[in-house]
């Protein structure tokens, strides 16, 4: 399964949201993608209006300033897109049970970089809240770990269970996993040259396996 991307996701959550205007959301559609592609500091009020294609006026209206439009913008996250991001990520990678570490592992790389190489600006938008938001912080922390004790955990202790995965604890397997995986997302981040998607899923797939066999 091929999943969607963040901004189809957000754009269905909001379709869904009854209580926002359709002007509210076109607003919302447009900070989205001006402030994912080019940073909310960079972006102006009378840019959003025009990618939205309404007054400035309108904007000031709606939200006072452009923190609250922010605020605006990331709250659908918590009102259907991450559901829908996580829905996916099971559909997609946990379809199966896997036989094999290599197999767990091989899935869960590529599914979760190739996620990242085909979502960088919004997940980069994210990314600096993470770092300047405490409760967009909490809440993401919040969410995702639930996630990752729905779906990775259970492969994870059947795994070690039969003996095909080292026996360490969870968290030290999620900082090695994830750890490699978002140190991709930062290579793109600040510039530096990477190897084509494939080879660098293959590489961090290998120094995994490694790490993780018995």
């Amino acid at each position: 399964m091929t999943e969607s991307a963040i901004t189809t996701l957000y754009e269905q959550t909001l379709d869904k949201l009854e209580h926002l205007t359709e002007r509210q959301k076109l607003v919302l559609r447009a900070a989205l993608k001006l402030f994912a592609s080019q940073g909310f500091e960079a972006t102006s009020t009378a840019q959003i209006a025009a990618e939205a294609g309404v007054a400035s006026g309108s904007v000031y209206k709606q939200f006072k300033n452009k923190q609250e439009l922010l605020v605006a913008v990331l709250a659908p996250l918590f009102q259907g897109t991450l559901d829908a991001m996580a829905d996916e990520f099971a559909d997609s990678a946990f379809n199966v049970e896997y036989e094999t570490l290599e197999d767990f592992i091989n899935a869960l790389v590529v599914d979760r970089m190739t996620y990242i190489h085909d979502n960088f600006q919004e997940i980069r938008l994210l990314f600096g809240q993470l770092l300047t938001n405490s409760t967009f912080t909490t809440q993401v922390k919040s969410f995702f770990g639930e996630q990752l004790q729905k779906l990775v955990v259970p492969t994870i202790n059947r795994l070690q269970k039969e003996n095909k995965m080292v026996n360490l604890p969870h968290d030290i397997i999620f900082e090695m996993a994830f750890g490699m995986v978002v140190a991709y997302f930062g290579k793109i981040l600040i510039g530096l040259d990477c190897r084509t998607l494939e080879e660098e899923t293959k590489y961090v797939s290998q120094l995994l396996i490694k790490a993780l066999r018995v």
